[in-house]
């Protein structure tokens, strides 16, 4: 589970060429970028992430930023996350952004978070990881349909974007499935599946594109505490349109 990263990144071993050619300069990542907070700093950080090289990459932030509460772990994240949702004291409150490059984030941990009520979320859903994982004119295998179960939490709530083929098989066969749905929509199903377990949800989402214009990620925001629904999501949704 590789959601923090090593603190910066460039084109490398472990991500494909096709998908991240923009991204062959080295860029900081999300932990740094975090780090850079200094207005408003949080009062804690925890990096997570199981490759034992880039949890060393992370160690070294702790040098750079002597000064910060910073705490580097090297666990599978949805584990290490649903412990955290569950050992969260009554007056603590998050901010958890999930960032991975694939599709690893399951929808039991997304879940979990929404409800403690207690973490707000930002996260960056692999839409063109998703969409190469469902065919467009065939279903999808036994093993990919056990990774969507765990993304979208049943199969029930990505199913219905196959349906069957309009074309006439030659020798009278049953049609076979096909894909009818588009990656907005299917980007758009997951938005409302956030709809229905955190307290609010930003409307607006964003559209992250590779050089192609193919669509790479959506990037969503929930809200945990009701109290906070109203201004939080006013503030996501203007870095959302604006950022």
């Amino acid at each position: 589970m590789r959601f923090a990263g090593q603190g910066s990144f460039r084109l490398g071993s472990g991500y494909a060429k096709e998908d991240y050619d923009d991204f062959q300069p080295i860029y900081d990542g999300s932990a740094r970028r975090a780090l850079r907070i200094t207005d408003k700093p949080f009062d804690q950080v925890i990096f997570n992430d199981i490759d034992s090289r880039r949890s060393l990459e992370l160690i070294r932030l702790r040098q750079e930023y002597p000064d910060r509460n910073i705490t580097v772990k090297d666990e599978d994240a949805n584990r290490m996350l649903l412990e955290g949702c569950q050992n969260l004291r009554p007056m603590e409150r998050a901010v958890v952004f999930l960032d991975p490059f694939a599709t690893q984030v399951s929808w039991s941990t997304v879940d979990a978070i929404a409800k403690t009520q207690k973490i707000d979320c930002w996260i960056l859903f692999p839409i063109g990881a998703i969409t190469r994982m469902m065919p467009l004119e065939v279903q999808p295998t036994e093993a990919l349909e056990r990774q969507l179960n765990r993304i979208f939490g049943a199969r029930e709530r990505w199913r219905d974007f196959y349906s069957p083929s309009p074309q006439l098989t030659l020798f009278g066969d049953d049609p076979g499935q096909e894909r009818q749905s588009s990656s907005s929509q299917i980007a758009g199903r997951y938005h409302e599946q956030l709809k229905e377990v955190f307290s609010g949800v930003a409307p607006t989402r964003r559209t992250f594109r590779n050089s192609r214009n193919s669509p790479m990620f959506e990037l969503f925001f929930g809200v945990g505490n009701p109290n906070g629904c109203r201004p939080g999501i006013r503030i996501a949704n203007h870095l959302l349109q604006n950022w």
